[in-house]
């Protein structure tokens, strides 16, 4: 028995809820698909996925104000009935026909399985690339190389777990980008067992490169807030580490006077059709320590 559920936010999920639909009838699974749309604002994208309504084991729960993802993933782990969740990203689809075959034949081995995430061969359109490249070479991994840090290597994106061990994660249910970190230290503090499976999901839906970059400066406002109410540790991340050295040893502000000179060409790189990911882990540290100061 499972739960599958899928946050939406202006994203047409036929496809992916029909796929899904298909591999749960090969099995003969006891299942639900709940769908809960966080108050989309592209009205034909909501009116596509009007065809949830009535559709046998689908649950459709339309939202007219925005909770945020977290809030709304939370919603449905806890309207769900079945005591094992599959969280979707509404942009994700399953690379192999037997991706819930796998799921299945593992739920007695774990309470957190993860099948990895995977990104097209071809190249996208040329404001598309800052995401694809950094997709391709940070966040697809194969199993051995995310179980050497389980934990760091999970998201939400394509995420088995049973439903009591998600609501006891507690995750903050405030409207920002960016907490699967807190998911994942929150699993690691835990000593959840966790089950990494080569079952990825295709991530389709890529920003352009501008607004990644808006992502990504939300996501390390999200880091610091964490950060700074204690809900994960100071050095979990990498990127957490080099920064509290630097301030450490008094270097961070000098490191931020020199990269305000050269920010403009870093992200003239940055948006062009060949990011540099050096540069882009200059540009992260930078802002990190930006934010860091402003809101000591």
């Amino acid at each position: 028995m499972l739960s599958i559920l899928i946050p939406v936010f202006n994203t047409d999920v036929s496809e992916l809820v029909f796929s899904i639909r298909n591999m749960a009838k090969t099995l003969n699974l006891v299942y639900e698909i709940r769908v809960a749309d966080d108050a989309s604002t592209d009205f034909q994208t909501r009116s596509k996925n009007q065809f949830l309504i009535g559709l046998q084991h689908c649950t459709h729960t339309q939202f007219e104000i925005n909770r945020g993802r977290t809030a709304t993933s939370q919603f449905l782990a806890e309207e769900a009935r079945y005591n094992w969740l599959l969280f979707l990203d509404a942009d994700v689809m399953p690379v192999n026909s037997y991706f819930l075959e796998k799921i299945l034949s593992n739920l007695q081995n774990a309470q957190v399985i993860f099948g990895g995430i995977a990104y097209a061969e071809k190249i996208p359109e040329k404001n598309q690339m800052l995401r694809w490249v950094y997709g391709k070479n940070r966040e697809s991994r194969l199993k051995n190389e995310r179980e050497l840090n389980p934990y760091k290597s999970i998201t939400a994106a394509g995420l088995a777990i049973t439903k009591n061990l998600y609501l006891d994660l507690k995750i903050p249910l405030t409207n920002l980008y960016g907490l699967d970190i807190y998911l994942t230290y929150q699993l690691k503090k835990l000593k959840a067992v966790v089950l990494h499976l080569e079952n990825p999901v295709m991530h389709l839906g890529l920003e352009d490169s501008e607004s990644y970059l808006q992502k990504t400066y939300e996501g390390l406002q999200t880091l610091v807030y964490l950060q700074r109410h204690d809900l994960i540790a100071e050095d979990y991340r990498p990127l957490q580490q080099i920064a509290l050295k630097m301030q450490k040893t008094g270097v961070a502000n000098g490191y931020i006077k020199l990269f305000h000179r050269i920010q403009k060409q870093v992200v003239k790189n940055l948006l062009s059709t060949k990011p540099s990911l050096k540069l882009f882990d200059a540009y992260r540290l930078y802002y990190f320590l930006k934010i860091t100061k402003e809101d000591a």
